[in-house]
């Protein structure tokens, strides 16, 4: 093999890997069938998660496991993580979230600190009461903490504005930590 076919052969390698890597490396669109649920591809981004939902009483905090297809970086895979949260249960336990709540966006910082990002339909959409607020609240901060054991306390926004309160009863414009909302 000459030195020219040897180069050029080297130049298609590159292209090939190149495409393969691009076409790869997106993050898998979930499809939505006629009854509004969201069937996933199964792929490289599987991942189990723990979900934490209220009880039928709401008396406590409940777990579910599901595997998901999620993102590579942390804070895509935090918000896919709380876009089933917001989905509800689908074994045990309640909602805790209205459903039509959109996760706009997670921000991890340094101090193990995380910010929400919600849609307005959070707040709009909220059943209220202070037993319905204690669950949002415990449910999203136990969800982040089961899945991110680094994450040290919460800071709901709404529409990327900070918010007073959620349904009324509880103050938003701190941080929940997580020690106290498990």
């Amino acid at each position: 093999m000459t030195r020219v076919q040897l180069m050029i052969l080297l130049g298609v390698i590159v292209v090939v890997v190149g495409v393969l890597l691009l076409v790869s490396g997106g993050d898998p669109v979930p499809e939505v069938d006629g009854t509004g649920v969201i069937e996933e591809k199964v792929g490289p981004g599987v991942q189990t998660v723990r979900l934490a939902f209220a009880d039928r009483a709401a008396s406590r905090i409940v777990t579910e496991e599901r595997e998901i297809v999620v993102p590579d970086d942390r804070p895509g895979r935090a918000r896919r993580i709380l876009e089933e949260l917001v989905r509800g249960p689908e074994k045990r336990g309640v909602a805790t979230i209205p459903r039509q709540t959109r996760v706009i966006s997670v921000v991890f910082d340094d101090a193990g600190g995380v910010y929400v990002d919600f849609s307005r339909e959070l707040i709009d959409n909220h059943p209220g009461g202070s037993a319905g607020e204690t669950f949002t609240i415990r449910s999203v901060v136990a969800t982040l903490a089961e899945n991110f054991p680094e994450v040290r306390s919460v800071k709901f926004l709404v529409e990327g504005r900070e918010i007073e309160t959620i349904a009324g009863h509880y103050d938003a414009s701190d941080a929940f930590l997580v020690e106290s909302y498990r």
